[in-house]
Protein backbone atom coordinates (compact mmCIF):
# COMPACT_ATOMS: atom_id res chain seq x y z
CA UNK A 1 0.00 0.00 0.00
CA UNK A 2 1.41 3.35 -0.97
CA UNK A 3 1.38 6.29 1.35
CA UNK A 4 0.41 9.81 0.43
CA UNK A 5 2.90 12.52 1.14
CA UNK A 6 1.63 16.05 1.02
CA UNK A 7 3.91 19.00 0.65
CA UNK A 8 3.30 22.70 0.81
CA UNK A 9 2.47 22.69 -2.91
CA UNK A 10 0.00 19.80 -2.55
CA UNK A 11 -2.18 21.59 -0.02
CA UNK A 12 -1.60 25.36 0.07
CA UNK A 13 -5.08 26.04 1.48
CA UNK A 14 -4.26 24.31 4.75
CA UNK A 15 -3.93 26.64 7.64
CA UNK A 16 -0.43 26.91 8.98
CA UNK A 17 0.45 28.20 12.41
CA UNK A 18 2.60 31.27 12.52
CA UNK A 19 5.17 30.73 15.24
CA UNK A 20 5.80 34.42 15.71
CA UNK A 21 2.21 35.60 16.07
CA UNK A 22 0.55 32.37 17.11
CA UNK A 23 -2.18 33.08 14.53
CA UNK A 24 -3.37 31.06 11.57
CA UNK A 25 -2.68 32.15 8.03
CA UNK A 26 -4.28 30.92 4.85
CA UNK A 27 -2.62 30.85 1.47
CA UNK A 28 -4.65 33.06 -0.83
CA UNK A 29 -4.81 32.29 -4.51
CA UNK A 30 -5.97 35.73 -5.59
CA UNK A 31 -2.75 37.46 -4.51
CA UNK A 32 -1.12 39.39 -7.34
CA UNK A 33 1.58 37.49 -9.13
CA UNK A 34 0.82 34.19 -7.42
CA UNK A 35 1.07 31.21 -9.82
CA UNK A 36 -1.97 29.15 -10.81
CA UNK A 37 -0.52 26.06 -9.17
CA UNK A 38 -1.42 27.45 -5.76
CA UNK A 39 -5.10 26.68 -6.24
CA UNK A 40 -6.39 24.28 -3.58
CA UNK A 41 -5.53 20.76 -4.65
CA UNK A 42 -4.88 17.32 -3.27
CA UNK A 43 -3.23 14.18 -4.61
CA UNK A 44 -5.28 11.05 -3.97
CA UNK A 45 -3.79 7.57 -4.23
CA UNK A 46 -5.40 5.20 -6.73
CA UNK A 47 -5.01 1.44 -7.12
CA UNK A 48 -1.86 0.49 -9.00
CA UNK A 49 0.25 3.22 -7.42
CA UNK A 50 -1.18 6.01 -9.55
CA UNK A 51 -2.33 9.36 -8.20
CA UNK A 52 -5.21 11.59 -9.07
CA UNK A 53 -4.94 15.31 -8.47
CA UNK A 54 -8.11 17.21 -7.55
CA UNK A 55 -7.95 20.98 -7.95
CA UNK A 56 -10.69 23.42 -7.10
CA UNK A 57 -11.39 26.94 -8.19
CA UNK A 58 -10.55 29.55 -5.61
CA UNK A 59 -13.03 32.41 -5.93
CA UNK A 60 -12.73 35.26 -3.51
CA UNK A 61 -13.50 38.92 -3.51
CA UNK A 62 -11.25 41.18 -1.53
CA UNK A 63 -12.24 40.91 1.28
CA UNK A 64 -13.97 37.56 1.16
CA UNK A 65 -17.11 38.99 2.72
CA UNK A 66 -18.83 39.79 -0.60
CA UNK A 67 -19.83 36.18 -1.45
CA UNK A 68 -21.31 35.76 2.03
CA UNK A 69 -23.30 38.99 1.72
CA UNK A 70 -24.43 37.88 -1.72
CA UNK A 71 -25.53 34.50 -0.32
CA UNK A 72 -27.54 36.23 2.44
CA UNK A 73 -29.13 38.57 -0.11
CA UNK A 74 -30.19 35.46 -2.05
CA UNK A 75 -31.75 33.90 1.03
CA UNK A 76 -33.70 37.06 1.82
CA UNK A 77 -34.83 37.36 -1.80
CA UNK A 78 -36.23 33.83 -1.66
CA UNK A 79 -38.19 34.72 1.48
CA UNK A 80 -39.60 37.90 -0.07
CA UNK A 81 -40.32 36.03 -3.28
CA UNK A 82 -42.32 33.37 -1.44
CA UNK A 83 -44.35 36.13 0.23
CA UNK A 84 -45.01 37.87 -3.09
CA UNK A 85 -45.67 34.69 -5.07
CA UNK A 86 -47.93 32.84 -2.64
CA UNK A 87 -49.49 35.75 -0.73
CA UNK A 88 -49.84 38.60 -3.25
CA UNK A 89 -52.98 40.02 -1.63
CA UNK A 90 -51.15 40.28 1.71
CA UNK A 91 -48.36 42.22 -0.02
CA UNK A 92 -50.94 44.50 -1.64
CA UNK A 93 -52.73 45.10 1.67
CA UNK A 94 -49.47 45.79 3.50
CA UNK A 95 -48.33 48.39 0.95
CA UNK A 96 -51.71 49.81 -0.07
CA UNK A 97 -51.10 48.63 -3.62
CA UNK A 98 -54.00 48.46 -6.07
CA UNK A 99 -53.81 46.06 -8.98
CA UNK A 100 -54.13 42.44 -9.84
CA UNK A 101 -52.57 39.81 -7.59
CA UNK A 102 -51.07 38.14 -10.67
CA UNK A 103 -49.07 41.29 -11.42
CA UNK A 104 -47.74 41.29 -7.87
CA UNK A 105 -46.86 37.60 -8.20
CA UNK A 106 -44.87 38.12 -11.39
CA UNK A 107 -43.27 41.52 -10.75
CA UNK A 108 -42.36 40.94 -7.14
CA UNK A 109 -42.66 37.28 -6.18
CA UNK A 110 -41.24 35.50 -9.21
CA UNK A 111 -38.52 38.11 -9.76
CA UNK A 112 -37.30 37.83 -6.17
CA UNK A 113 -37.35 34.03 -6.23
CA UNK A 114 -35.46 33.91 -9.54
CA UNK A 115 -32.65 36.16 -8.32
CA UNK A 116 -32.68 34.55 -4.88
CA UNK A 117 -32.22 31.04 -6.26
CA UNK A 118 -29.50 32.32 -8.59
CA UNK A 119 -27.54 33.79 -5.69
CA UNK A 120 -28.31 30.91 -3.36
CA UNK A 121 -26.85 28.44 -5.86
CA UNK A 122 -23.78 30.55 -6.71
CA UNK A 123 -23.27 33.79 -4.75
CA UNK A 124 -20.41 34.85 -7.04
CA UNK A 125 -22.66 35.45 -10.07
CA UNK A 126 -22.39 39.17 -10.71
CA UNK A 127 -25.03 39.07 -13.47
CA UNK A 128 -27.66 37.96 -10.97
CA UNK A 129 -26.61 40.71 -8.58
CA UNK A 130 -26.97 43.32 -11.33
CA UNK A 131 -30.42 41.87 -12.13
CA UNK A 132 -31.29 42.43 -8.46
CA UNK A 133 -30.15 46.05 -8.75
CA UNK A 134 -32.45 46.53 -11.76
CA UNK A 135 -35.33 44.94 -9.81
CA UNK A 136 -34.54 47.19 -6.86
CA UNK A 137 -34.80 50.27 -9.09
CA UNK A 138 -38.25 49.08 -10.18
CA UNK A 139 -39.29 48.44 -6.57
CA UNK A 140 -38.05 51.90 -5.55
CA UNK A 141 -40.17 53.47 -8.30
CA UNK A 142 -43.28 51.56 -7.19
CA UNK A 143 -42.74 52.28 -3.50
CA UNK A 144 -42.07 55.97 -4.20
CA UNK A 145 -45.39 56.15 -6.03
CA UNK A 146 -47.09 54.56 -3.00
CA UNK A 147 -45.67 57.26 -0.73
CA UNK A 148 -48.63 59.60 -1.26
CA UNK A 149 -51.10 61.10 1.18
CA UNK A 150 -54.05 59.20 -0.29
CA UNK A 151 -52.44 55.83 0.52
CA UNK A 152 -53.74 54.62 3.91
CA UNK A 153 -50.66 52.36 4.18
CA UNK A 154 -48.22 55.18 3.50
CA UNK A 155 -46.17 54.38 6.62
CA UNK A 156 -45.69 50.77 5.50
CA UNK A 157 -44.69 51.95 2.02
CA UNK A 158 -42.11 54.31 3.55
CA UNK A 159 -40.74 51.53 5.73
CA UNK A 160 -40.48 49.21 2.72
CA UNK A 161 -38.84 51.99 0.69
CA UNK A 162 -36.20 52.48 3.38
CA UNK A 163 -35.46 48.76 3.50
CA UNK A 164 -35.26 48.53 -0.30
CA UNK A 165 -32.88 51.52 -0.42
CA UNK A 166 -30.59 49.85 2.13
CA UNK A 167 -30.70 46.52 0.29
CA UNK A 168 -30.06 48.31 -3.01
CA UNK A 169 -26.90 49.81 -1.54
CA UNK A 170 -25.75 46.31 -0.50
CA UNK A 171 -26.69 44.94 -3.92
CA UNK A 172 -24.68 47.63 -5.73
CA UNK A 173 -21.62 47.22 -3.50
CA UNK A 174 -21.70 43.43 -3.74
CA UNK A 175 -22.36 43.43 -7.50
CA UNK A 176 -19.46 45.81 -8.07
CA UNK A 177 -17.11 43.71 -5.97
CA UNK A 178 -18.21 40.40 -7.47
CA UNK A 179 -17.84 41.84 -11.00
CA UNK A 180 -14.16 42.39 -10.21
CA UNK A 181 -13.54 38.87 -8.84
CA UNK A 182 -10.84 37.01 -10.67
CA UNK A 183 -11.09 33.25 -10.96
CA UNK A 184 -7.96 31.14 -11.12
CA UNK A 185 -9.28 28.60 -13.59
CA UNK A 186 -10.33 28.86 -17.22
Amino acid sequence: MSSVHTSETDAPWRRRASKAAGAFKEARSWAAGEPRETAPSAALPLPGGKRMRLTTDRVRAKPALSPQVSFMLGQNAIGLGVWGLFFPRAVQRFLGLNGSPQTTQVLFGAREIATGVGLFSDPTRSGVLWARVAGDVFAIAVLSALNRRSNPKRGNARLALGVVLAVTALDVITATRMTNVKRNCD
